[in-house]
């Protein structure tokens, strides 16, 4: 047994990069599933249906969970915006989107892109109001009808959890 192989990374780093993962994940997944169609209902799915059941079938919570546009879609939706961190959280989930998935982000509409890349670069004290808004246009339906109709349900499984 070799002790002398040092641990990279601590429990707590651990913890915080899948918390992150898992987030960033989940707003690629709400992206490609509302913006992208059939190929992106495939991505997020493991089975092997044709591209029109895919598309409009809902996938199980295990299939969202794992796309980063999903987790980011519900980190938008469902976020605590009183936490102290939320806006430059906000802000990460939008840099990652953004710059190391632009391939993922050109499939969003241009509306959400934008209000992406206004969070992105946003100066700190306006994170919070910028990812506000992020939030209230996709259930107002201002980044489509399928996003809203994700924010919206979304929003009802966390009113389910807390009932």
């Amino acid at each position: 047994m070799n002790n002398s192989t040092p641990n990279s990374t601590t429990p707590a780093e651990g913890r915080k990069r899948t918390k992150a993962r898992t987030v960033v994940v989940g707003f690629l997944a709400a992206g490609l599933l509302l913006g992208g169609g059939a190929i992106a209902a495939n991505a997020a799915t493991s089975s092997s249906t044709s591209a029109t059941a895919a598309a409009t079938s809902q996938p199980d919570a295990t299939a969202r969970a794992r796309h980063p546009l999903a987790a980011a879609m519900r980190f938008f939706v469902n976020g605590d915006s009183s936490k102290p961190n939320y806006g430059e959280h906000a802000a990460k989930i939008a840099t990652i989107i953004l710059d190391k998935h632009p391939e993922l982000a050109e499939k969003l509409p241009a509306a959400l892109q934008a209000d992406l890349k206004a969070l992105k670069d946003a100066p700190e004290g306006d994170r919070v109001a910028k990812a506000l808004h992020i939030r209230d246009t996709a259930l107002d339906g201002g980044y489509g009808p399928r996003i809203q109709a994700q924010a919206k349900r979304m929003q009802d499984q966390k009113a389910d959890r807390k009932a």
